[in-house]
């Protein structure tokens, strides 16, 4: 009974919030494999900006994670969201496709607790996090409602490690490429360390804006390429020292490949590398990485 009547106020709390909310954009349609109803959700945008005709601001983070779990967290952007499990918004990405505008937020999700405490569960180097996502479009931008829920997804893939996704690199841009068959293939500008050295890299996401099939997942994750990499954290200047100072980027392009829909990735790398204890040596124009995708693993390797 106490439960039902918490449900009751809770509800009427997001209606009356909805009633107020100075830029009412909602999200119209039905959450996929989902007893909630979108419509009775408020979802803000990211600021109280004015809409503009030609543009319309996304779901605010905190939406998105209740667009994919169907669980309110009161604004927060990372909370726990069933047996000791812990969402976290980590992206989010506007794009252009088949006539349709359409919005992404992704979050991760750690691995299940059920009921062990931290101390009992460590992290370990190989804990991964799971991606997950939530996908709106949008055909009318001036409309009440702009943003259509188009669905979400508990499990786009794995990736990270000690139970937490990639950092977000914001000094990066994101990159795409839209395949002979119409999805389109997403390089977000991520890094994570290892033993001390900061690696710059993009993790990959194929969205497939078709009819899914029984295996077909409508976000996919295609894995991890290293652009470079920056020792600064742990290096010494100082001439002759044993950890030499080294710091390399790369430049990312797409390459169409006869008889495959997905191209071949090259990373044009520039600066400089450690070669051996104390030893660096600059990058020239044959220093480029090539990955191709290998469809039995289903990542680029």
């Amino acid at each position: 009974m106490r439960h039902g009547r918490k449900f009751l106020l809770v509800l009427m709390v997001l209606l009356i919030g909805a009633c107020n909310a100075k830029t009412p954009e909602n999200v119209s349609g039905k959450a996929a494999n989902s007893p909630v109803k979108p419509t009775d959700k408020e979802v803000p945008a990211m600021n109280n900006e004015s809409k503009k005709a030609t543009e319309v601001q996304p779901p605010s983070p905190s939406s998105v994670l209740y667009f994919i779990y169907q669980k309110d967290g009161d604004g927060a952007l990372s909370y726990e969201v069933e047996n000791g499990s812990w969402a976290t918004y980590w992206y989010g990405y506007s794009f252009d496709l088949g006539g349709k505008h359409y919005f992404t937020g992704f979050a991760t999700q750690t691995p299940d607790k059920y009921g062990k405490s931290e101390e009992e569960d460590y992290a370990a180097p190989d804990a991964k996090v799971t991606i997950t996502q939530a996908t709106f479009f949008t055909t009318s931008p001036e409309a009440e409602k702009p943003w259509t829920f188009d669905g979400n997804q508990y499990s786009v893939g794995e990736f990270g490690g000690y139970e937490k996704g990639n950092v977000i690199d914001e000094t990066r841009k994101s990159q795409s490429y839209q395949t002979p068959d119409g999805k389109l293939l997403l390089a977000v500008p991520t890094w994570y360390l290892a033993t001390g050295v900061q690696v710059n890299t993009f993790d990959l996401l194929l969205f497939n804006p078709h009819e899914l099939k029984v295996d077909d997942k409508r976000w996919d994750y295609l894995g991890n390429i290293v652009i470079g990499t920056d020792n600064g954290a742990a290096c010494d200047e100082t001439p002759g020292a044993k950890q030499a100072c080294a710091k390399s980027t790369g430049t990312l392009s797409f390459e169409p490949q006869e008889g495959s829909n997905l191209p071949l990735l090259k990373v044009q790398r520039s600066g400089t590398e450690t070669v051996s204890a104390g030893k660096v040596r600059t990058l020239g124009s044959g220093d480029t990485y090539e990955y191709r995708y290998d469809s039995d693993k289903k990542q680029y390797q």
